[in-house]
C-alpha cells in the first residue's frame, strides 16, 4: 500500500496515481470543534483527517507579557495571544524608526529548531515533512516596520528597506542550511501574501526588484539538496507565477478560487507546478451546502488535478465559521475518494 509521503512526492513529480494526497489544515479554534465533532483526542486529529503532511516551524518565542496578552518573538514583534484565529500583531518594533539600518537581526541559532530535532522516526517515515519558514521576506519586513510604512519604504527609503530585506534574507538562508542539516525534512514552505483578491499588492516590477533574487537565494539552498519548495501567497498573484517557476517553485498554495481563474491557472501552469488548496474556505465551507462542498471537491480534482499535480485541500486553514455539516461532508468525501467510491475524476 502506497504511503502518505510517497503520494505527496508523486503529486509533486506529476506521477499518475489512483489517489491524490489530501490535507485539511485548521485554526486552533477549529481544532477544538473538530475534536468535539469527531469525539477524539488532540493527538488523533491529523490521523482522523487523513492528512499527508506534517508541519514544523521555528521555536522563536522570546518573551510573554501575560498581563496584556502579547507574545514577543526573537525579532521583537509582539503577537496577540488572546485571539485564536488569524494572526494579530500588537507591536511593530520598527514602526517609528528613523533609521532602519540600526536594527540588529536575531542570530540563526540551532535552538530555533528544537521541535524539528525531536521529530519521531515513525512520523518522519510516514508523513511528508514540511518546514514552515513563513513570514519569509515581505511579511517579516512589515511585521517589523508596519504594513503601510513598508509599502512607502519601497519608494522613499529604498536603501534602508534593502538593508532590512538583506538581513532577513541572510537569516533565512542560514536557517535553511540548519534545517537541511537535520536530515528531517522533505521540503520547505515559505510564505508571503503578495496578492489581494483583485491583483498584486505591489507591481510585478516592484516585486521583481525587491523579492525575486532574494527568494531565489533562499530556495536554491533547498533545491541544491533535492528538497521541494512550497510557497504560500493568498490572492491573485497570476502576474508573478512565471517568475516563481523560473526560480524554483514546485508547489503553489493556497489556490484561492475567489482570486484566480482555476481553469486558466491549470491550463497555463499545471505542467510546471503542483497546486495545493482550491476548496473555498471563504464561501463554500462556511456558507454553502453539503451538495456544494461535494461538487466543489470533484471539480477541483478535475481541474487542478488534470496534470496529476494536486494536493486536495481547502484554500486555507479551516476556521470555526465552517458549518459542522460542511466539515463532515468534506471529511466524508475525502474518505469516499480514498476508498475508491469516487473515481474516474482526473
Amino acid at each position: 500500500m502506497m504511503g502518505k509521503k510517497e503520494r505527496v512526492l508523486n503529486a509533486i513529480n506529476k506521477v499518475r496515481q489512483d489517489i491524490l494526497p489530501t490535507q485539511i489544515d485548521y485554526t486552533p479554534e477549529m481544532k477544538k470543534r473538530i475534536r468535539g465533532l469527531l469525539k477524539i483526542s488532540e493527538a488523533l486529529v491529523d490521523k482522523e483527517l487523513g492528512n499527508h503532511i506534517r508541519y514544523f516551524s521555528f521555536d522563536d518565542k522570546a518573551a510573554v507579557d501575560k498581563v496584556n496578552g502579547i507574545q514577543y518573538d526573537i525579532w521583537g514583534v509582539g503577537w496577540d495571544t488572546i485571539l485564536t484565529e488569524g494572526f494579530h500583531v500588537r507591536y511593530h518594533p520598527l514602526f517609528e524608526s528613523d533609521n532602519l539600518s540600526k536594527y540588529k537581526f536575531p542570530e540563526p541559532e540551532d535552538k530555533l529548531l528544537s521541535g524539528l530535532r525531536k521529530i519521531e522516526s515513525e512520523v518522519r517515515k510516514d508523513y511528508f515533512i514540511l518546514f514552515d519558514q513563513g513570514w519569509t521576506l515581505f511579511e517579516r519586513s512589515w511585521l517589523l516596520r508596519g504594513y503601510e510604512n513598508t509599502l512607502t519604504d519601497f519608494y522613499s527609503r529604498e536603501k534602508e528597506i534593502n538593508y532590512l530585506l538583506d538581513g532577513i534574507t541572510d537569516f533565512q538562508v542560514e536557517m535553511a542550511k540548519k534545517i537541511i542539516s537535520t536530515g528531517a525534512v522533505d521540503g520547505v514552505y515559505t510564505g508571503d501574501d503578495f496578492g489581494t483578491q483583485g491583483d498584486l499588492m505591489i507591481s510585478p516590477e516592484t516585486w521583481r526588484k525587491f523579492f525575486k533574487k532574494r527568494y531565489k537565494k533562499i530556495w536554491e539552498i533547498y533545491k541544491k539538496n533535492n528538497l521541494y519548495v512550497f510557497h504560500h501567497s493568498c490572492g491573485n498573484i497570476f502576474a508573478i507565477i512565471p517568475d516563481l517557476i523560473e526560480i524554483g517553485l514546485d508547489v503553489l498554495s493556497p489556490i484561492q478560487p475567489e482570486a484566480m481563474n482555476l481553469g486558466l491557472l491549470s491550463e497555463k501552469f499545471g505542467k510546471y507546478l503542483t497546486f495545493f488548496g482550491g476548496i473555498s474556505t471563504q464561501k463554500t465551507l462556511p456558507f454553502g451546502t453539503s451538495y456544494d462542498v461535494r461538487n466543489e471537491i470533484i471539480d477541483r480534482i478535475k481541474v487542478l488535478g488534470r496534470n496529476c499535480g494536486y494536493i486536495i485541500s481547502p484554500s486555507h486553514e479551516i476556521t470555526s465559521d465552517c458549518k459542522p455539516e460542511n466539515f463532515l461532508t468534506l471529511l466524508h468525501i475525502f474518505r469516499d475518494y480514498k476508498e475508491g467510491k469516487i473515481n474516474n475524476i482526473y
